[in-house]
């Protein structure tokens, strides 16, 4: 056996729960060469290229398939199961507060950051009494799709409700979303009245997510909260 060999083998392994279907899936830790992908990706700043190097990580480390597939929840939970194992379990990321040029910077355990479920959430989406949409969490190969077809770095709320409608539903048939095409699926959320629209965009507001919530206090001794969500305010 090779010493390389026998470094592979004397590697740690452990166990995650996915947050979306409870899951179990062994994951080892992240290696140096593999930080360094990931240094990379955090120098440039880029929401795809951090998207594509976790999810090369996460190919590599964690014992799973169909990555691109998963929810985004699933991916920045997974994410920090990793960076816990491999580096610590504290963050230090740097909060700015909107609107002003005050920062400080956070001490979070990554065991205190969860995955919130809202109990009222639906991926069935009641357009009209004979309409019904079944809609598709983010994940790695829509935001994709969405941020090639497009080339901008923030992904507009209606191009992202086009691409996670799975079905759709009536009383005489059902329309998956490999029969219709990106045009015509546009066409469509475009013919909602506001109200309809609305229920689609609460889909969003109310799915898992990743996040942490907490009370500091500003230079000027003001106590405000934060929220820290989404795979960009962890990659730090």
């Amino acid at each position: 056996m090779s010493i390389v060999e026998m470094l592979k083998e004397a590697t740690p392994k452990y166990e995650l729960t996915l947050p979306s279907n409870g899951e179990k899936k062994l994951f080892r830790p992240f290696l140096v060469k593999e930080e360094k992908i990931l240094l990379m990706a955090k120098e440039s700043s880029d929401q795809l290229t951090v998207m594509r190097a976790v999810k090369d990580l996460i190919e590599s480390c964690v014992d799973i398939e169909n990555v691109e597939q998963l929810p985004m929840f699933d991916i920045e939970y997974m994410y920090l199961q990793l960076r816990s194992k491999s580096i610590g379990e504290m963050l230090t990321p740097t909060y700015v507060f909107p609107g002003t040029d005050d920062s400080a910077t956070l001490e979070i355990n990554i065991d205190d950051i969860k995955v919130e479920f809202d109990k009222e959430h639906k991926k069935e989406v009641k357009i009209t009494d004979d309409i019904i949409v079944t809609m598709n969490y983010p994940n790695i190969s829509i935001l994709e799709k969405i941020s090639e077809n497009d080339g901008e770095e923030s992904i507009p709320l209606f191009n992202l409700i086009v691409h996670c409608i799975e079905e759709i539903s009536t009383k005489e048939e059902s329309l998956g979303k490999n029969m219709l095409s990106v045009s015509e699926l546009s066409e469509f959320v475009s013919n909602f009245t506001k109200e309809q629209y609305e229920k689609m965009v609460e889909f969003f507001s109310t799915s898992p997510k990743l996040e942490y919530k907490d009370t500091i206090k500003t230079k000027e001794g003001k106590e405000k909260e934060i929220v820290l969500k989404g795979l960009m305010d962890f990659f730090k």
